[in-house]
């Protein structure tokens, strides 16, 4: 008899153990939250691989200096970012979009002062999305896990915005995003076509730039 109750307890004990450790995989997160896990995480790889870029190709320190905050930075979101991903089922795509990577593709054909420019330029379109997708995450986000990274990327990403439009007004190059490259545009699409309308006016943006830049050298 004792035996039975023993093993009744002991049976008891794990079923109990067992609901209580699967409990929070048991929720499966909101389409917002998985959409925004996932772009998030697309973005911070494609900051990462800017950064690198400007790390080797700029021609000022400012914008070096800028690259290498941005993988640092990005690179610890993104730590933050793929565990919650593990424990909510969420798979991460293994890298940037392909709209991002035509966006620094497009940079990494500027040369020199060029360059500098494009990738300020092109930074800044993509700053804006993130921010956009951030804040719509804070709004609109259920669980609480995925809210505290999108609380804690949002003043990374003003930060980051603050320090490259500082370097357009001394570089030169748009120092805010025209209509339909990276904010309420980037905002509209976001749930259906991830970073797609962004990613085309960043490029449309990045060569109407390097145009510019080309226009003042032949000048003088």
């Amino acid at each position: 008899m004792r035996h039975l109750i023993r093993t009744a307890v002991v049976t008891a004990a794990l079923v109990v153990t067992t609901v209580l450790s699967a409990g929070p995989a048991l929720a499966a997160p909101s389409d917002q939250d998985a959409t925004w896990l996932r772009a998030a995480h697309q973005g911070n790889l494609a900051e990462i691989a800017a950064g690198n870029a400007a790390q080797q190709s700029a021609t000022t320190a400012d914008v070096r200096n800028l690259g290498a905050m941005f993988v640092q930075m990005h690179t610890d979101l993104d730590n933050q970012l793929k565990p919650v991903a593990q424990q909510l089922g969420v798979a991460l795509p293994g890298g940037p979009t392909a709209q991002q990577q035509q966006q620094l593709a497009a940079v990494q054909g500027q040369r020199g002062q060029q360059f500098d420019t494009a990738w300020i330029a092109q930074q800044i379109a993509a700053h804006s999305t993130t921010l956009s997708a951030t804040q719509k995450e804070v709004q609109a986000g259920s669980d609480q896990r995925v809210l505290q990274l999108a609380r804690a990327a949002t003043p990374v990403v003003q930060q980051h915005l603050s320090e490259l439009r500082n370097a357009a007004q001394k570089y030169g190059g748009p120092r805010s995003v025209p209509a339909g490259t990276g904010g309420q545009a980037a905002d509209d699409s976001f749930r259906t076509a991830g970073w797609g309308v962004a990613g085309v006016g960043a490029l449309m943006l990045v060569a109407a730039v390097a145009m510019s830049a080309r226009r003042r050298a032949t000048r003088r």
